[in-house]
Parts: structure tokens; sequence; C-alpha cells
């Protein structure tokens, strides 16, 4: 036990060192109102948090990381009268930013992924989230948010618009659900439209129509849309027992009702002077086409897909059906949330917290991006409990159990990670 805690305590000082290093030759990029925002830290073998403090110059906040080194930086997303005062009551509130959160907590198959793929599947859900949502639901202009690489396992989004400042805890809770599709009502998404209407004897008869949304339609209307678009694609890809056993297994989905449902969507109509199916009267919006019991069998699993937890449903993935966003709602709804501070280095990874534009997040990949350039490829001698297959900064390794001499990038990545220690000859 002793030999383990000294290769602990070796392991946390080799990444204070190279932490102070970084801190001493990286300029921050500080947050906006740095003056009126509380700051917190953890340190290196602790699990606490320091918080309750605050700096009105950037030279107080650089003596301060130069040094205590702490392993996590992070910053409040409200602005206070006095952001040092000990407690919350006296620290006089004056607004917030709003804040999300995707970390790999919120991929339902994190466990079988490795950490670079974890990292790409959660840069493609903060990319919907800020398209989808952020900027065409909600309207925020691109210079009023700022997307930001954790330096762990995911990505945050600052919305700084002061539109959002005065919000409070309910009305972010409102936010979330609109992203998430909490009590979403998929039928008002649907109406009936009269296309007929007779006298007869006095009487009027009117013919009515369901009427359908758009794909181009603004805010869930063209979600529902472009995810009833996505399903009956997905089917149409399959073949006749796959697909029947697709449906069936949602809950309440019989047999016959997907049968019917297969037929309507996929069994010619006319053949001259082309074939014509109702899965192509469905695409030019004519959603009536459909018998009433198809056309509610397919709303209904659209609605239920959007509150499926998991990406795949009997093994069919559901990307594109499932129209929803993430977001940590915890995070989201919180006014005095605590947030990783932009251009700090994360503890558990070594890898740089990373702002990025709209356009950067596109190829951004953080094992090799994220990487400080401080880092040297100075060789370190490391123990490894379990092999190693990795590549980072576009370098690939592979590594056996036991001491290794791997360069200082890798190094801090691994030990920073817990797996490896500094051996006795470091």
């Amino acid at each position: 036990m002793a030999e383990a805690d000294a290769a602990k305590e070796a392991t946390a000082e080799f990444l204070k060192s190279h932490y102070r290093r970084y801190y001493a030759t990286t300029k921050r990029i500080l947050p906006d109102r740095f003056g009126r925002r509380e700051f917190g830290f953890m340190f290196f073998n602790s699990s606490m948090v320091i918080r309750h403090l605050g700096f009105s110059r950037e030279s107080e906040l650089n003596e301060f990381l130069l040094g205590k080194v702490p392993a996590h930086a992070y910053y409040s997303s409200a602005y206070y009268e006095k952001p040092g005062a000990p407690t919350m009551e006296e620290k006089g509130w004056l607004g917030a930013d709003l804040i999300f959160d995707l970390d790999a907590d919120h991929l339902p198959n994190a466990k079988k992924m490795s950490y670079p793929e974890m990292l790409e599947a959660i840069r493609l859900r903060i990319i919907k989230l800020y398209d989808d949502f952020l900027k065409a639901d909600f309207g925020f202009e691109e210079d009023k948010m700022r997307l930001v690489f954790s330096g762990g396992r995911g990505y945050h989004i600052h919305v700084f618009d002061e539109r959002v400042w005065a919000l409070g805890s309910h009305e972010r809770r409102e936010i979330v659900d609109w992203v998430t599709g909490k009590g979403l009502d998929v039928d008002t998404a649907f109406r009936e439209s009269a296309f007929d209407k007779r006298e007869f004897q006095g009487r009027s008869r009117v013919k009515k129509k369901v009427v359908g949304p758009a794909q181009e339609d603004p805010g869930w209307r063209g979600k529902i849309a472009r995810g009833i678009n996505q399903l009956v694609t997905t089917l149409e890809g399959m073949d006749h027992d796959a697909a029947l056993a697709f449906l069936t297994s949602f809950e309440g989905v019989k047999e016959a009702a997907a049968e019917d449902l297969y037929e309507n969507l996929f069994k010619p109509r006319t053949t001259k002077p082309r074939v014509i199916r109702g899965v192509d009267r469905l695409r030019e919006g004519q959603i009536e086409a459909l018998s009433d019991r198809s056309r509610d069998l397919l709303i209904r699993i659209v609605k239920d897909v959007q509150q499926i937890k998991l990406d795949e449903q009997a093994g069919v993935a559901l990307d594109g059906i499932i129209q929803r966003g993430d977001t940590d709602e915890p995070v989201t709804s919180d006014i005095k949330r605590l947030i990783r501070l932009p251009s700090s280095l994360h503890g558990k990874t070594g890898l740089q917290v990373i702002p990025l534009t709209r356009d950067q997040v596109d190829g951004f990949r953080p094992l090799r991006d994220a990487v400080p350039p401080t880092w040297t490829e100075e060789p370190v001698p490391l123990r490894l409990a379990n092999e190693i297959n990795l590549e980072i900064r576009g370098e690939a390794f592979n590594l056996a159990p036991g001491v290794n001499d791997v360069p200082q990038f890798l190094a801090i990545f691994l030990a920073a990670r817990g797996l490896a220690t500094v051996a006795p000859e470091a």
C-alpha cells in the first residue's frame, strides 16, 4: 500500500509540475464580465471543490494558478455583485449565462465505446443541439454563443445573450423540455382541413383531410416531419420481415397493424405512367394517402421514439428518427453553476478546455487538437497496469503492461486518466 501511495504522490507531483509550466507559458481566455464571476478549483489527490473566490484582475488569477496549481478550474455561469463573498446569499445574484452540457453520460452505449468513439459521438450531438435548437428554434446568434470542448468527455455551449441573463430555474427547465421533447404533443402538428363542401336539400356536407407538417416547418413541426420521413426511409431499406419485426418491437403494436402500415407504404397503387406507392405520396406531403390506422401508427412511433433513451430499437439505428436534443438538465436549469474555465486544463486528461466557433467544431478532434503544444516529445518512463492502444497527436501507440518510455504528451494524458503512474526511474 505504501508503494502504491508513493507512486500516486509522485504521479500527482509530475502532473502538477507540468500543469504549472502550462499556466506559466499559456495566456488565459477570460470569461465575459470577469470581475463579476465566482471561481472554484479542485486539486490533485483531493475531491473537494474550493469555491467562493473572486478575482478583480487577471494577474490575481494567474498568481493563484501558478501558486496553487489546481487540477480543475471553474467559473460561475452567474454574475454577482460580490462574487468572492463566502455565502450565496451575500453574493448578490445579478443574472446568469445559459449553459448546455453534454458528455459521455448521455450516451446509452458509452461503456462499449472507446474514449475516441465517445468524443466523436458527443461532438455530433452538440452540433445537433447548436444547429437544430439553439440557432434554429431559439434564434441565438453565433456571436452570442460559444462552443467549448470540456477537456474531458464532452462539450459545453455557453449562451451569453443578455436576454437569458434574468431567466430563473423554472424558465431554464422549460428550455430543456423543448430541447428534449418532454411533454411533446405530436398530435398538434396535424390538423384537419376542409377540401370539399356540398349542399344537398338544405344541408351542408364537408369533407376533411388530415394535413401534416412539412420538413421545412419551424420548430417541432418540422422535426416531426423529418422524423416521419426518416422512419419510412428506414423501413424502405429493410426487407418485409425485418420491417415487421422492428415495428412490432414497439409496445402495443400488433402484427396486423404493422402489416397494414407496411402495405400502405410500399404496395404499388399505380404502375403507369409511373409506380406510385403510399410512401411516395407521403413524401409529397400527402399523409392522408395512408389509411387512418396506418397514419396514426406512424405518428405514434415517431412520438414514442423521441422518449427512447437508446440509439437503437430492436437492432435498428434510430438516427434521424430521433429528433430530440440532449443536455444535462441540472446544469442548464442551474442559475449558479460552476463550469470549466476555457484555456484551463482538465485534471483527468491533461487536455485543454478549448473554446470553438461553429465552423471549427466540424473538424475538431480532441486527441489531436486539444493536446497542449506545451507538452513535448521528451521520453518519460511510465508504469502501465494494462495494455494501451491509442492514437494521440497523430501518432499511434501500442503499449504493453509494465514500464514504457513514452513521449511527455502521452505520459501526461495516461497519468491524468489514472492509466499509468510515474515509474521509479522517473
